[in-house]
């Protein structure tokens, strides 16, 4: 009986013993969570790479108590990032599972946390001094939700002991919280790259917009009239207006053949060849065929862009208008309810040098309107599919040649409105309407 009350208290010992472990083991794993806590929320609070793998190695080594280890990204910035503690990448590389597939390769295909006890790896490529025995691995995936963004890989639990489950949650809750660091990293320094652009692309429009000519000015003899929509930020439509003389004014519109900054950037140069060649031009055939050359040598570093151009000279001292069409949409001199096509002229500008170019002549009276144009502004389409086209376009512009612009402006609007239900096939679109007066 004796014995029996005896075994009965041993029992209750060991019982209360082995409840009094759990409960400290219990309480360990609580604070080791609410420390993984902690370390997370001062993560996902952390914008610079370069702080935060640091950070979760030295983390992930105390949480599970290991004694080297390395945390690798295999994606950042389309390249693979990693910081080491004492585990080098080539040794890494060196480590399998029993089917041969290199751990950290297993760990990405997977998304599986791999647990390796009671390995005999040593590195015999490393110096004596330097020598590094392997007895344990514990890998785990840097997993947001099903996203995998890289691996941790910690070896050698302290006081040769093995990794275990307890050490498997803590990991992939470490690299969960690591992952999501990560991402934040990634989408914060996107969001810096993307407003650096935005902003370049607002100094690009304000530069682009101020080599544009005033859309409505009065000059001697005409006035000038233009309307100008860009389908994005910067682009490839150029217009401009240069006096020469007394009752001379160059009028030029063209159409680069891309958008975006590579076409803002052919504008411009085309804008500076253009008024530096008309200083000294004998006619306009000898300024598109400068222009053409000059261009030339500028395109060939492009990709083969090219621009289409018209150049039209308004003499009114000599009541003449000269024009020069480089593969450009027709220019109109539009009088009495009728149009007169401006199409001589050649190649567009930029793809073939030494091109000698046509020059017509055309009699100026007062009431013309010369109209030029890109091809945005009759290449769009209905919400039935259907084009505006020239023939169209023709019919608005004499309907409405008489009307003031302040009139005219918005019926122009409605129509492109209309025709505008294709986003992928807007267009840049430029119109200048010149009335002469004398």
């Amino acid at each position: 009986m004796t014995e029996s009350v005896e075994s009965i208290f041993q029992i209750g010992e060991a019982l209360e013993q082995r409840l009094a472990n759990i409960e400290d083991k219990l309480e360990d794993q609580i604070n080791k969570i609410l420390d993984l806590s902690r370390i997370g929320s001062v993560f996902t609070s952390l914008l610079d790479i370069n702080m935060v793998l640091p950070m979760v190695i030295e983390t992930a080594l105390r949480i599970v108590k290991g004694e080297v280890g390395e945390v690798v990204i295999f994606d950042f910035g389309n390249e693979l990032k990693s910081v080491n503690w004492g585990l080098s990448p080539r040794i890494i590389k060196k480590i399998k599972t029993e089917s041969g597939i290199n751990i950290i390769n297993h760990v990405k295909k997977s998304g599986n946390t791999l647990i390796l006890n009671n390995l005999e790896f040593t590195d015999d490529a490393s110096s004596s001094i330097s020598k590094i025995n392997i007895n344990s691995i514990l890998c785990a995936p840097l997993k947001a939700e099903e996203k995998i963004v890289g691996a941790i890989t910690i070896a050698n639990k302290e006081g040769q002991q093995e990794f275990d489950i307890e050490d498997k949650f803590a990991l992939e809750l470490l690299g969960s919280f690591a992952a999501v660091a990560v991402i934040n990293v990634e989408l914060h320094e996107e969001a810096l790259v993307k407003q650096k652009m935005e902003h370049e692309l607002d100094l690009a429009e304000q530069v682009q917009r101020t080599l544009m000519p005033e859309v409505n000015k009065k000059y001697d003899g005409i006035e000038v009239y233009a309307y100008h929509d860009q389908a994005g930020q910067v682009g490839g439509d150029f217009y401009d207006i240069i006096e020469l003389g007394k009752g001379k004014y160059l009028v030029v519109i063209a159409d680069v053949s891309n958008k975006g900054m590579p076409a803002a950037l052919i504008m411009a140069s085309v804008r500076s060849y253009i008024r530096v060649a008309a200083e000294k031009m004998d006619s306009l055939a000898e300024l598109a065929s400068k222009v053409n050359n000059l261009l030339c040598k500028d395109v060939q570093k492009l990709g083969g862009m090219f621009v289409t151009m018209f150049f039209g000279l308004v003499d009114l001292n000599a009541h003449k208008l000269y024009s020069v069409n480089a593969g450009h949409p027709p220019g109109y001199i539009i009088r009495n309810g009728k149009i007169e096509e401006l199409k001589t002229g050649g190649l567009f500008i930029g793809q073939f040098s030494d091109i000698n170019y046509k020059e017509k002549t055309t009699e100026l009276k007062p009431g013309d309107r010369l109209v030029v144009f890109t091809d945005g502004m009759f290449e769009c389409v209905n919400s039935k599919g259907e084009m505006l086209g020239l023939t169209e376009l023709s019919k608005f512009l004499t309907t409405f040649s008489e009307t003031p612009w302040d009139e005219f402006a918005p019926k122009l609007k409605d129509l492109l409105r209309e025709y505008s239900y294709d986003p992928g096939r807007v267009d840049d679109t430029t119109l200048v309407k010149i009335e002469v007066n004398r």
